[in-house]
């Protein structure tokens, strides 16, 4: 038996001697370790008990490892070993964990502050790392699906290193068998896979896209009061708009990358990349062909989240049923016949260049507007001054604790509350008015998420005490159902 504490061995074979403990989260925590057969600094991700327990999760968890230490990029942590080991933690079942490439640096979230956008070239540089390192991956048919700035790891001299990979494959199946809970990070993920369909490369480009966002304003796109209504509100609303002190080209490829039509977004990554980097290049590329499947064959499909009898919102999946299916074919004729107008008149060199179609209209006027240095000058000047400055002030702290609400939503608040407590966090109950059709104290919503240091505040919302039903009323709904 082993034990996770500075000192112990993660392994049975006492390889991994673990130092000190970088951060705990929703699926486990991350320890400083030591290889001592390579003599080399490693990073050891050991995941939660109730992990181990679902031998499907082990199984994907396996493969997915396999596949993720195929990956070489200097842009991508690299994964060195996995395995199980019984700890000396009250569980019954070895607990798996991975071996990472440990890396200098703190996730982009603790770079994000609310209403403190990054310097725009300095997220230009930032985001088109990220997407290189993603097109990587998506060559080799692996999609992430969970991308967002706890996985964007970036070091002092401003390199970003993408992180855990297939870990979010690996979970699916056991967050829908066992919670019906949204898979993933709600306020990263992408419309097709808040509606259940498979994600490809084009759900990790709008992932991004979104965390471009994010940079760029310093808020999120799309919140809500639980993650569910989140989720649904990237199926539903349109994208917000980017302040004027975003370059122009630069708004261009935020908006196309969170296009609600994945075929309408830039292919994959190394796409995406390109039109970073090369501002002109967004306006020329073409839409998105079909993406390669995914290595993992599983079906196994993310989030339907209206289907699930565990979800606490009831009024997202009634208004999803009757939601009318989007006809994008006609829509991308109409707009192929409204291009050639605009042509014929030469009134189509500005847009909001919300789809590719308008994408199109404007080479001649975008590489004008943005002088070829830009992209590799400014960059280099701005960010050296705003995102290495916080890392080496906030690196010696490894007191930083990883939020993600899909680990809470739908569990009962009590739990909840005490888990929070035991990572250093101090849980602030939020009684919300139960109509009588929730179920009490179920957690509907954890704000705020992402890496909090210890001895933040974190709001716990739940539904109290149902009211009691009028008489009647009970009757009414039920012949309401039978006329729909």
């Amino acid at each position: 038996m082993t034990a996770l504490a500075p000192g112990g061995h993660v392994d049975e074979a006492r390889r991994y001697v673990l130092e000190s403990r970088i951060a705990t989260g929703g699926m486990g925590e991350v320890w400083s370790a030591r290889d001592t057969v390579l003599d080399r600094p490693v990073a050891v991700k050991v995941l939660k008990s109730e992990y181990a327990d679902d031998t499907l999760f082990r199984q994907r968890f396996e493969t997915e490892a396999r596949h993720a230490a195929a990956l070489q990029h200097p842009g991508i942590a690299s994964v060195y070993d996995y395995g199980a080991s019984s700890l000396d933690d009250g569980s019954s079942t070895p607990r798996p964990y991975l071996v990472m490439e440990l890396v200098e640096g703190q996730p982009l979230s603790a770079l994000l502050r609310p209403g403190a956008p990054l310097d725009p070239e300095a997220a230009r540089d930032l985001l088109a790392q990220a997407a290189e390192a993603l097109g990587v991956a998506h060559a080799a048919g692996i999609v992430h699906r969970d991308v967002k700035p706890a996985n964007l790891l970036v070091t002092p001299d401003r390199r970003v290193k993408v992180t855990d990979f297939g870990i979010a494959r690996a979970a699916e199946g056991m967050a829908l068998t066992q919670t019906g809970e949204v898979m993933g990070t709600p306020a990263y993920i992408s419309p097709e896979q808040a509606e259940g369909s498979t994600a490809t490369a084009a759900s990790d480009v709008y992932a991004l896209g979104v965390v471009a966002f994010e940079c760029l304003t310093g808020r999120k796109p799309f919140t809500a009061d639980s993650p569910v209504a989140t989720a649904i509100a990237h199926i539903r609303n349109p994208v917000p708009e980017l302040p004027g002190s975003v370059p122009a080209d630069l708004a261009g490829v935020v908006r196309r990358s969170m296009a609600k039509d994945p075929a309408a977004r830039f292919a994959d990554g190394a796409a995406l990349a390109r039109a970073l980097r090369e501002p002109g290049s967004a306006a020329v590329a073409t839409a998105v062909a079909p993406v390669v499947a995914p290595v993992v064959a599983d079906g196994t499909q993310v989030m339907p989240a209206a289907a699930t009898s565990a979800q606490p919102v009831a009024a997202a999946p009634r208004e999803r049923r009757t939601r009318p299916a989007v006809p994008w074919g006609l829509v991308v004729g109409i707009a192929a016949v409204l291009l050639a107008v605009l042509v014929a008149v030469w009134i189509g060199s500005r847009d909001t260049e919300p789809t590719s179609a308008t994408d199109e209209q404007s080479p001649s006027r975008t590489p004008s507007q943005s002088p070829p240095d830009t992209p590799t000058e400014t960059p280099t000047e701005t960010p050296t001054e705003t995102p290495t400055k916080t890392p080496t002030e906030t690196e010696p702290e490894p007191t930083t604790v990883e939020v993600d609400p899909a680990s809470y939503v739908g569990r009962d608040r009590k739990d909840v509350e005490k888990e929070l407590r035991d990572l250093g966090l101090r849980p602030a109950p939020v009684e919300l008015e139960n109509a009588g059709d929730q179920p009490e104290g179920i957690v509907v919503s954890v704000e705020p998420s992402g890496t909090l240091a210890e001895g933040d505040e974190v709001s716990v919302s739940f539904y109290g005490k149902a009211k009691p039903t009028p008489p009647g009323q009970q009757k009414d709904d039920e012949g309401e159902g039978d006329e729909g």
